[in-house]
Formats: C-alpha cells, sequence, structure tokens
C-alpha cells in the first residue's frame, strides 16, 4: 500500500495548496477530501487506539471512562461529521467523496474487532483500507493535508511508521490575521498570537519525536514567493520524486508568487501595531524554547 504523508501546521499555512501540488504528480495520491480529520479529530482514529491525550477535550475524557465510549463516538463521527460537511467555501466535502458507505461500515467493523488485540496494528490496517477505499493503486504516496498533523505527528508514528510529515510555516503575523478572518478562528490579536503560539509549540514537540530524517519543514513564503525552485526541489528530493510536467506547470501557472502577499497582515487588522508588538514578544519567547518561527521580514 502506498506510503502516508501527513502534512500538517497551524491552520492557514498553506497545507491544502501543498497537497493540490502534489497530487498533480503520478506517484502521489491526495486523499478525498484534503482534510479527512478522521485520524486527528478528538475520538478520531488516534484516540480509538491510543487513547485521548491529556490535553483532549474534557468530553472525549469522560467518553473515556465509559467501556466503548470513544469507539461508539467515532462511529457517529465516522457516519455524520466526518462523512458529510460543508467546507469553508460552502462547497459539500467529507468522506463520502472517496469512499462508499458500504467500506465505511466494513472498515469500522474491522477496527474495531481488532484495536483491542493489536491497537496500533488496527490503525494503520484502517489507514490502509481508507488508502484503498479511495482507489490508490500503484501510487508510492498519500498525502492527507489535516492542520492537526503537525500536533499530533508523534501519536501518528506510533500508528503508521513508515509516514512521512510535512510541516507547513508561515510568518506568524500573516497567519493571525488570515484565522482573524475566519468565522471559526479568534477574533482578536490577543487571541490569533496565543492560537498561533500554541499550535508552534505543540507542532515543535510532537514533531521533534520523529526521525528528523522522515520530517520536512516547508515555508509557504520560499515555496511560492522567496525562493520557489529551491524549495520546490527540497520537496521532489524529500518524497524521492523526480520532477513531472503535470506538477512543474501547476507550480508555474496555479502558484504564483503573488498568491501568498507576504506581509499582508499590516494591512488585514484594524491595529497592526498592536499584533505586530504581541507577535514580537511571543516570537522572542518561541525561541528563547528553541522553536523556529520561520519570520519574514
Amino acid at each position: 500500500m502506498a506510503r502516508p504523508i501527513f502534512s500538517g501546521g497551524t491552520g492557514r499555512s498553506g497545507t491544502t495548496i501543498l497537497a493540490k501540488l502534489l497530487r498533480c504528480h503520478p506517484q502521489v495520491r491526495a486523499s478525498k477530501p484534503l482534510e479527512i480529520r478522521c485520524v486527528t479529530d478528538s475520538a478520531g482514529l488516534l484516540d480509538v487506539c491510543l487513547g485521548p491525550t491529556d490535553d483532549a477535550p474534557l468530553t472525549v475524557k469522560v467518553l473515556a471512562m465509559v467501556p466503548g465510549g470513544v469507539a461508539r463516538q467515532f462511529n457517529s463521527r465516522m457516519r455524520k461529521q466526518w462523512w458529510e460537511r460543508t467546507n469553508r467555501l460552502g462547497r459539500s466535502s467529507g468522506l463520502h467523496r472517496g469512499m462508499s458507505a458500504q467500506q465505511r461500515e466494513e472498515m469500522i467493523c474491522k477496527l474495531h474487532s481488532s484495536v483491542k488485540a493489536d491497537p496500533a496494528g488496527a490503525g494503520r490496517e484502517f489507514l490502509d483500507d481508507l488508502m484503498k477505499a479511495q482507489g490508490v493503486t500503484s501510487e508510492r504516496f498519500w498525502v492527507d493535508t489535516s492542520p492537526p498533523n503537525a500536533v499530533c505527528a508523534d501519536r501518528i508514528f506510533q500508528v503508521a511508521t513508515d509516514a512521512l510529515f510535512v510541516h507547513m510555516v508561515r510568518d506568524g503575523r500573516d497567519t493571525a490575521a488570515s484565522v482573524m478572518a475566519e468565522p471559526w478562528g479568534p477574533s482578536t490579536p490577543q487571541a490569533a498570537i496565543a492560537w498561533w503560539e500554541g499550535r508552534m509549540r505543540r507542532a515543535h514537540h510532537s514533531l521533534g519525536k520523529i526521525p528528523r530524517e522522515r520530517v520536512l519543514t516547508v515555508s509557504l513564503e520560499d515555496l511560492v514567493v522567496r525562493e520557489r525552485d529551491a524549495t520546490y526541489g527540497e520537496l521532489l528530493d524529500f518524497l524521492g520524486l523526480s520532477d513531472r510536467p503535470r506538477m512543474r506547470r501547476y507550480f508555474s501557472e496555479k502558484m504564483p508568487a503573488d498568491r501568498v502577499n507576504v506581509g499582508a497582515w499590516a494591512s488585514r487588522v484594524a491595529d497592526p501595531e498592536m499584533l505586530a508588538a504581541l507577535y514580537a514578544q511571543t516570537r522572542d519567547r518561541l525561541l528563547q524554547e528553541g522553536i523556529e518561527v520561520h519570520e519574514r521580514t
């Protein structure tokens, strides 16, 4: 079966555009939808196989105290929230785009029949069945872009020990401004910067537990604007892929430099000076902890 690539980041950091680029290569299949969610969400595959983490939502911790509670929630979400939803662009999305309801039910049944005896093995088998249901045949790689992949990398690695991870990063000021514009995002500069800080810290600690050769950090600004060819080549080298015309054409035509407005945060927020000050304090704190922030000036 294909080798999984899990691309993650803070959110609004370029994971989607990365998958759209990679799926242009004949040896890469992208998940349907591009964010499957059923692995890293609360009561997702990781929680079923490995149990909830200490920072899991209280509702999931309570479910874990009831025999079969997390599994039942997983089943419900597989049939509802993850199965069919409306994405941020108002379009229909969800796992129904890549598999049949019968395949879904077979996967759920198979997971629960084997998870007690071999939790990690059952999780990997679920991923393999998911890839197969989504049409993976001869492709070398399958890529999912759920942003929490970065903060859950160490847990994903327990289930998929051959996985590769691409950590998409973006200037924290542009990330904060971008999420503030989203209906689901934090609405104030303080909350947005804190949101970015928390995800950067958690991703750093999680990815730090993965063998170094399995992780590639890609700056969105470098890939699309500043060091395009070098970063594009680094991505291909990391995956051991040769350049292909369709992928190169997508990179040239669909990912122009003006696609990422570096520094646009200054004109997108009501009080850019406040955001800049909050960011500077947070940046210094992260740097003191040894966490690279990938700032672009």
